[in-house]
């Protein structure tokens, strides 16, 4: 996915913005912001279902996770990276 996290005043963020308008917010902070695939979307690098987008706002950030689970990684052209997990 080459899509940098959503930005409603910016063109280039459109297909972000189209996936994330069919996922569920569940957190916001200063460096991720989380979402829930409720409606079984495929993701787009495995075209699986997924069950959370983790979508970092920055360069750098750090995450960490409660349980073991898959992840699909993706890379905006800024560096920022996209989680895709699945349990």
């Amino acid at each position: 996915m080459d899509s940098e996290p959503a930005d409603p005043d910016d063109p280039s963020d459109e297909p972000l913005t189209e996936l994330v308008n069919y996922l569920t917010p569940r957190r916001d902070n200063e460096m991720i912001a989380t979402y829930q695939n409720t409606t079984a979307i495929a993701c787009p690098v495995c075209e699986e279902p997924f069950d959370y987008l983790i979508a970092s706002k920055d360069a750098e950030s750090s995450l960490s996770l409660d349980e073991v689970m898959d992840l699909c990684v993706s890379v905006s052209d800024d560096d920022r990276a996209f989680l895709f997990t699945h349990e």
